[in-house]
């Protein structure tokens, strides 16, 4: 399931590089931009430990670069270092605090971990900031189910109806 998330990701990233191959970013080895399409890259050939060099890189030129925070927490989450991965998205939303993607990363890993109810709290936050986050909104749903609408009352303090 991961991976077939982290798949959708990255067509949806690799529409974005194929648009940035027109842009001044090639060739520049000294740019941010240039070492996060690297990492993309290197992650879409499942180089992951690469693609984590790369990405930190474009970290040491722009260390406000959310995407490359995000970009290493899929790698760390398809070499399966969860708790790693969780720091990564972690440090991507305190970087930018608007970031729903990193939330739902987050989510992601949790459901992974078993931690549905943090599962379910990482997907509120996705879609209290893009309310049409469908992504977040189905995981939540599911998560949701997996508890159960009792337990999932308790845990948001509503009790029974």
């Amino acid at each position: 399931m991961v991976r077939m998330i982290m798949n959708l990701r990255l067509i949806q990233i690799l529409l974005v590089l194929v648009m940035a191959t027109y842009t001044s970013v090639s060739g520049q080895t000294n740019n941010s931009t240039y070492w996060f399409y690297k990492g993309m890259t290197l992650y879409g050939e499942d180089n992951f430990n690469e693609s984590i060099q790369a990405y930190d890189k474009a970290i040491q030129l722009n260390p406000l670069n959310e995407e490359a925070w995000s970009g290493i927490g899929m790698d760390l989450a398809a070499l399966g270092r969860y708790n790693e991965a969780l720091q990564a998205f972690d440090r991507a939303t305190k970087v930018n605090s608007s970031y729903a993607e990193g939330w739902y990363n987050m989510g992601v890993i949790f459901d992974l971990q078993g931690k549905y109810f943090l599962g379910i709290q990482a997907y509120n936050e996705a879609t209290r900031i893009n309310p049409n986050y469908q992504k977040a909104w189905l995981a939540k749903n599911n998560d949701i189910n997996i508890v159960g609408m009792e337990n999932y009352r308790k845990f948001n303090g509503q009790g029974m109806a």
